[in-house]
């Protein structure tokens, strides 16, 4: 009996721990976790600014994270890409439009992290969006 509950315990131990390492090298999974770097979203201010303010501000996108509240960022980011700049759609390099999507998360009120944005590789398609405060 002391054995069973000893295997037991040792099995909890080893299931928990592998858990909670898995979880500390986890991806973001909301834009408030951190998803962009200062220095990204500096770099996409001067996009945004030249090519988007005229159109969009905090305002704007706080409704926009309003509506598309729960759905993965990617969904948002690949209509942007799609659409924007109204004039020019699809006319930025995927990295021009992550450096702007960071900008936008800055100008909301959402903060940095440590890693880009990035498009490639679908990391974004975990990342929820959430409504800015």
């Amino acid at each position: 009996m002391k054995k069973t509950r000893f295997a037991i315990a040792t099995l909890m131990t080893v299931v928990l721990g592998s858990a909670a390492i898995a979880d500390a090298g986890a991806a973001p999974t909301s834009i408030s976790a951190g998803v962009y770097t200062q220095e990204q979203a500096a770099a996409g201010k001067d996009l945004f600014d030249r090519s988007c303010s005229t159109c969009h501000n905090a305002d704007y996108y706080k409704t926009v994270f309003q509506t598309w509240r729960g759905q993965p960022l990617m969904y948002l980011f690949e209509q942007v890409m799609s659409a924007m700049p109204a004039d020019n759609p699809g006319s930025f390099s995927d990295a021009e439009y992550e450096d702007i999507m960071a900008y936008v998360l800055q100008l909301t009120g959402f903060p940095s992290g440590a890693a880009r944005l990035q498009y490639g590789g679908g990391g974004m398609r975990e990342i929820a969006i959430e409504p800015a405060s």
